[in-house]
């Protein structure tokens, strides 16, 4: 395990140590194997006084990480996503594409569905369960690294929730800005995650996301690598779009107010879940009923391995149809669709699944059970 001892930015050593969180797993998936099996680790945090970045000292080997994929992007606001983010690609006429870190193909099958003529390349080595049925459609099962040549001649290399999820972010900008041509696009999505931190999401910092990469860092960052915003969209406070296009890198400087305004975030939303995880362990200890934990995902391992008393939950829920049947990693929950939900009079269900909150309620209370009680 490599420990990050120098900033991610600048390559220093002026780094202070925020907060470790103990005995963490080291998947957010569901898994079929023993739990005697999962393995658990301590979450380390530092920030760079420089440059304000967040970074994890101990980020863990990739294929440990990510050995079990997880993300389906089901619902309605991830749908909503890859609707948005295709018709801001679709802006720029951009016909050929090579998208790093794809997943299981959504925006590239939406893409060219709603433009069959078009070309699209994915480099993903984690997903080979799903497969698109479409000649314009190729999967490479690579990862992208500093070795990883572009060979084809693309309109735009594009990137969906992908940014947050390198271990040196510097280096990944600079291997797509020395690769394209000068007069070819980069267009990318990522996570919104200095709203996500300012609105207590748990998914904002884990083993996958290493890296606090805020607007405000990363409009830095393109422009020391030599990336000029051709246009920006918000998609809520979920995700930021960027299109971009190549100019001469700028000697460009953090300011100050970073480290002070990214470390008070970061410590405010610790000492929140200190006191969220005793409220939530109160409800729990005083209801009468059957009670549920949402999410086969990072958001009930967080409030597990922060302190959640579980000897009273029945099981974890979940939508996602690759989860359900497996156990969720780290914990001896089996997750289950929220459809059992119906099978009770008085259930409660602890929801802190940050921006999809809205619609899990809504299809519970609409289409399940409209007398569970929400813990959130």
């Amino acid at each position: 395990m490599n420990q990050r001892t120098l900033s991610l930015l600048n390559n220093k050593a002026n780094l202070e140590h925020l907060y470790t969180f103990k005995n963490v797993p080291i998947s957010m998936g569901c898994v079929s194997t023993p739990q005697s099996e999962d393995i658990i680790h301590d979450q380390i945090w530092d920030i760079c006084k420089d440059t304000g970045i967040i970074q994890l000292r101990n980020p863990l080997p990739l294929e440990l990480v990510y050995a079990f994929p997880h993300n389906d992007g089901i619902g309605k606001v991830w749908e909503d996503h890859y609707q948005s983010f295709a018709n801001f690609i679709n802006k720029f006429n951009v016909s050929k594409v090579l998208e790093i870190g794809g997943g299981a193909g959504r925006l590239g099958k939406l893409y060219l569905d709603k433009s069959p003529s078009y070309f699209w390349t994915m480099v993903e080595p984690n997903h080979s369960y799903q497969t698109i049925e479409n000649s314009n459609f190729t999967h490479l099962v690579e990862w992208f690294d500093k070795d990883f040549q572009i060979k084809n001649d693309y309109d735009a290399v594009v990137h969906s929730h992908t940014f947050e999820h390198v271990y040196d972010p510097l280096s990944f900008l600079e291997t797509i800005y020395n690769q394209i041509e000068d007069t070819k696009l980069h267009i990318f999505s990522f996570p919104n995650l200095y709203r996500f931190l300012e609105n207590r999401f748990t998914n904002a910092l884990n083993f996958e996301h290493t890296a606090f990469l805020t607007e405000e860092i990363t409009d830095i960052l393109l422009k020391k690598v030599g990336f000029e915003l051709i246009e920006k969209e918000y998609y809520g406070e979920h995700s930021i779009f960027y299109a971009c296009k190549k100019v001469k890198p700028q000697n460009i400087e953090f300011p100050p107010s970073i480290y002070q305004k990214n470390k008070s975030l970061f410590l405010n939303y610790i000492k929140y879940y200190q006191d969220e995880v005793n409220y939530l362990n109160n409800l729990v200890e005083n209801h009468k009923g059957k009670i549920f934990l949402f999410g086969g995902h990072i958001f009930s391992q967080f409030l597990i391995f922060n302190g959640l008393n579980t000897h009273k939950i029945t099981s974890i829920l979940d939508n996602s149809k690759m989860k359900q049947g497996n156990r969720l990693y780290g914990t001896p929950f089996t997750v289950k669709p929220p459809s059992i939900l119906k099978n009770y009079d008085n259930p409660a269900v602890i929801l802190k699944t940050a921006s999809y909150n809205k619609e899990i309620k809504t299809d519970i209370l609409a289409n399940i059970n409209s007398n569970v009680i929400f813990f959130e």
